[in-house]
């Protein structure tokens, strides 16, 4: 089973962060991000609900 995956802008509503701290997040290893061609990249749910679980969304 293949795993769900977000835009970053959908990632950035369901964080209420701003795209840089997605980047940010994810160059720390707090969220997971898929490369799934030259120009889109998206977001694990897994590590969506691993960053709102741990409290680092803002909402």
């Amino acid at each position: 089973m293949e795993p769900t995956l977000y835009k970053v802008t959908s990632a950035m509503k369901k964080l209420d962060v701003c795209r840089a701290t997605i980047y940010r997040m994810a160059n720390r290893g707090e969220l997971d991000l898929v490369k799934i061609s030259e120009r889109a990249t998206r977001v694990t749910a897994a590590s969506i609900e691993r960053a709102i679980a741990k409290g680092m969304a803002k909402g």
